[in-house]
């Protein structure tokens, strides 16, 4: 027993242990978000997230970032690599122009997952003229996915 007490938690492993979970349990929202309609798929939240941890450098979450954004590809019928690419070009061509106009401010949070759903079913039309097929339609649930979002997110950072 004496053992067990002089152990240390590896607090790395922790840490990967608790975004592997995060993560199945967004795979599990995902999934319940082809049922049921009404539920925003988190594209907005989770490509807030995808910034963050971009900005500080945070690359050994995107381990756990692209299988994500990948069953949501899948999940959704889209395009294989599209999010991923959307994301790699709007973090290197978009994103460093508008943070050296703008700053560093979580004010524009809304506005960034504004962009990440019209930018990205901008990105899908662009893409599906060059490969001469037809892309998916953006609807009126996205507006209240927008909203839902902004809500969600604004609740987030007020708890946290």
């Amino acid at each position: 027993m004496q053992t067990f007490s002089t152990m240390r938690r590896n607090s790395t492993d922790k840490k990967n242990l608790k975004i592997f979970f995060l993560i199945f349990i967004l795979v599990i929202y995902l999934s319940l978000t082809d049922i049921f309609y009404f539920l925003p798929p988190l594209f907005g939240v989770m490509y807030v997230i995808t910034q963050e941890k971009y900005k500080e450098h945070s690359f050994g979450f995107f381990y756990f970032l692209v299988p994500f954004f990948l069953y949501f590809e899948a999940s959704k019928g889209l395009p294989f690599f599209s999010v991923i690419l959307f994301i790699a070009m709007s973090f290197e061509i978009l994103l460093p122009k508008f943070r050296k106009f703008f700053g560093y401010s979580k004010v524009f949070i809304p506005l960034f997952i504004t962009y990440a759903y019209l930018g990205y079913f901008a990105f899908l039309k662009i893409f599906g003229y060059f490969l001469d097929i037809d892309m998916p339609q953006i609807s009126w649930l996205v507006g209240l996915y927008i909203a839902c979002e902004i809500v969600l997110i604004w609740f987030i950072m007020w708890i946290l």
